[in-house]
């Protein structure tokens, strides 16, 4: 639906724009039109909304849209994935091909113009990439979840899949076969978000344990950064490589700028005892130290700061950590307390308010410009200029 921008006024926040209502259902995807005032959404309406409307057979759940050939890729409820073709002036859609992807909801989808391919995931828990050529198969990959959502490099056709587990598959597709890379474990919650840098060849993810993840592929160290800053789960994701700036949004409406630029330190790996490694008392699973001691064994609990196993008593204290990605007060045992100094609690990030549930987020940093939606039927359009600093200025190209 085509949104006119009017006034920008300074601000250090993001500043509503336009809202857009009249959908009928949650809106599951938006993307704003490159050098135009619009944005196209799809809906559970089964709606496909530009400047005209589009009635799909069902449910839409995702889209993928290419600008510079005005092809849109649309994945539906019922498993398909729908291809159409825009006019020029965005007052009509032509139906192209239907693609029989999968048999369940389409969870997310990404169109390559380089290998002519568009790829999918369902909650029939698998990947499938098709040739948009043909229309055919070529290639389908099980898991054990529902896949929940994808990134994809062009370059070298690897694919990364989050699913509902809480893994993240990487996979090498091929014209007829894939091989499994790796599977990256970290999150406590099922995968709601991922992006891809190809640049720094960064992997970040966002789950419904409230975290987000970055990824250090290109560095094979098994480098990871864990960034904990939202109160619900994490459903968006937009990484900014000329400011380093990761923008993550949650289903609370949360918005948060994460400055990734400074140096920062990875959370350690949680230490197994069976007794706290501070002062020396029993776990309750302890049995043997609680009878030839005569007392009551304790809860285990974790020092974010070290990693240690330690008990309530020696870990009574409670701070932020941002270098290592803690912005709220976590856990930390006493010695590890007494080492932090007070500028160590100095804020790595902002933090906004979207007011309104967040399923999906699109970019355009060269306006500075942000469109939200979810499951409330709203759709919001955001100028976020001053928030994302000399992306503008530098006429950086939107995804």
């Amino acid at each position: 639906m085509a949104a006119e921008i009017h006034s920008r006024p300074q601000s250090s926040r993001p500043v509503l724009l336009n809202k857009i209502e009249g959908h009928s259902d949650g809106v599951n995807a938006a993307v704003l039109i490159p050098k135009e005032d619009g944005v196209i959404t799809v809906s559970e309406d089964r709606y496909t909304r530009v400047k005209s409307f589009c009635l799909c057979p069902a449910p839409c759940s995702c889209m993928s849209y290419h600008h510079e050939s005005r092809r849109i890729f649309i994945g539906q409820d019922n498993g398909a994935v729908v291809e159409f073709l825009i006019s020029e002036d965005f007052n009509k859609m032509n139906h192209v091909k239907t693609y029989p992807a999968h048999q369940n909801r389409v969870s997310d989808l990404i169109f390559s113009l380089e290998s002519q391919w568009v790829i999918s995931t369902g909650h029939d828990k698998s990947i499938c990439w098709m040739s948009t050529q043909s229309g055919s198969m070529l290639g389908r990959h099980s898991f054990g979840s529902w896949a929940s959502c994808l990134q994809y490099d062009s370059d070298t056709q690897h694919a990364f899949v989050g699913d509902h587990s809480g893994q993240i598959t990487l996979l090498k597709l091929d014209e007829q076969t894939c091989s499994v890379i790796t599977t990256l474990k970290g999150h406590e919650g099922s995968v709601g978000a991922l992006y891809w840098d190809p640049v720094q060849r960064w992997l970040f993810s966002g789950a419904s344990d409230n975290s987000v993840i970055m990824w250090d592929i290109g560095g094979r160290q098994g480098r990871t950064l864990l960034l904990q800053g939202h109160h619900e789960k994490v459903q968006a994701l937009w990484y900014l490589p000329l400011t380093h700036q990761l923008v993550s949004c949650s289903a609370d409406g949360g918005i948060t700028v994460w400055n990734m630029e400074t140096t920062r330190e990875e959370a350690p790996q949680w230490l197994d005892s069976d007794s706290c490694q501070k002062c020396g008392q029993p776990f309750f699973w302890n049995i043997k130290q609680m009878w030839d001691s005569k007392t009551l064994g304790l809860r285990q609990h974790h020092c974010r700061k070290c990693g240690k196993a330690i008990c309530g008593k020696c870990s009574s204290k409670r701070s932020t950590y941002p270098i290592m990605g803690f912005e709220f007060q976590v856990r930390m045992c006493d010695d590890c307390y007494d080492t932090i100094k007070e500028e160590d609690r100095t804020p790595l990030a902002t933090f906004h308010e979207g007011k309104h549930n967040i399923a999906h987020m699109d970019m355009d940093p060269s306006r500075g410009l942000m469109v939200t939606c979810g499951s409330d039927r709203v759709v919001k359009i955001w100028d976020i200029a001053q928030v994302v600093g000399s992306s503008v200025a530098a006429g950086f190209s939107p995804r």
